[in-house]
């Protein structure tokens, strides 16, 4: 695996491994990380009971592709991720907001693909 693909996973792991772990103190709805270093997914879910509802949601989702672009493709947050993931080394010019149109990406201040 290339290097910037591997330092990229690590900090994606590290930072979303750091959000489960603050959500998961006291709550009946548990937050897990999906890593998927083979094929470079990233996921948090969210899981469990509210009264009687089952709840099941993607909060993040990330795809590290053979680029070496780090793609957000689901924030079903208010948090910018993006901020975080900037902080502990990955360039804005590295993360591609996904989940908008091409179109918009390049008023993000981030990378359009």
């Amino acid at each position: 695996m290339d290097k910037k693909i591997a330092t990229y996973a690590t900090i994606l792991t590290e930072c979303l491994d750091t959000f489960v772990n603050r959500r998961n103190r006291g709550s009946e709805i548990e937050y897990e990380l999906i890593a998927d270093d083979k094929h470079r997914h990233y996921q948090v879910i969210r899981t469990g009971w509210r009264k009687d509802v089952f709840e099941y949601n993607v909060v993040f989702h990330f795809h590290i592709k053979p680029t070496g672009k780090v793609w957000l493709l689901v924030n079903n947050t208010d948090i910018l991720v993006t901020d975080d993931l900037i902080e502990r080394g990955i360039p804005a010019s590295d993360i591609v907001i996904g989940f908008l149109p091409e179109f918009m990406r390049t008023y993000s201040g981030f990378a359009v693909a």
